[in-house]
C-alpha cells in the first residue's frame, strides 16, 4: 500500500487507510477535418473509506465519496508542419461532489485546468512539447491563489 493523499484535502496518512473504489470513465475523439480533432472524457470513482485512522495531522473517519473529473480537448494535427501537434485542454481535476464523511466533505469550490502545448516532432524517433498549464482555485479552493506552470517534455520513440 502507498501512502494516501486524500484529494483537496491534503490529509497526508503514512499508515495504510483502507479505501475501496469503482472508478469508470468515458472517452472519446473525433477528427472533424484533416487540422482539427475535438475529444474529451469523464470520470467517475466511488470511493469507500473502510476504517477510521488518526495521525498527526488530522483524523479520517468511515465514509463514502463520490469524485467526478472531466475534460475537452482540441487538437490541431501537422500545425505549421507535418508531423507536429498543437493542442488545447480545458477540464476539472477530480473533485470530491459529495461525501458522507463529516472529517472530508464535498469540495466547495471547482477548479479548472487549462493547458496548451505544441509538439515539435524533431525526427523520427524524437519529439519535444512545451506548454503551460493554468490552474484556477488549486485544490479546489477559491481561497488559493491560481498556479501557472511551464513544462518541457522530451520523447523518444523506439
Amino acid at each position: 500500500n502507498f501512502p494516501v493523499r486524500l484529494g483537496s484535502f491534503g490529509l497526508d496518512t503514512e499508515d495504510n487507510l483502507n479505501t475501496s473504489s469503482n472508478s469508470y470513465g468515458l472517452q472519446a475523439s473525433v477528427k472533424l477535418s484533416r487540422g482539427l480533432a475535438l475529444g474529451g472524457w469523464v470520470g467517475y470513482t466511488n470511493q469507500r473509506i473502510l476504517s477510521n485512522l488518526v495521525t498527526p495531522t488530522g483524523s479520517v473517519q468511515r465514509g463514502d465519496q463520490k469524485i467526478w473529473n472531466w475534460a475537452v480537448t482540441l487538437a490541431f494535427p501537422d500545425l505549421l508542419k507535418e508531423g507536429n501537434v498543437a493542442g488545447i485542454l480545458v477540464g476539472m481535476e477530480p473533485r470530491v461532489t459529495s461525501s458522507t464523511n463529516r472529517t472530508l466533505p464535498e469540495d466547495k469550490d471547482t477548479s479548472l485546468h487549462i493547458e496548451a502545448f505544441y509538439q515539435f516532432k524533431l525526427s523520427d524517433n524524437i519529439s519535444i512539447t512545451p506548454g503551460v498549464i493554468w490552474l484556477t482555485a488549486p485544490d479546489h479552493n477559491n481561497d488559493n491563489s491560481d498556479l501557472v506552470i511551464g513544462v518541457l517534455r522530451t520523447t523518444f520513440t523506439f
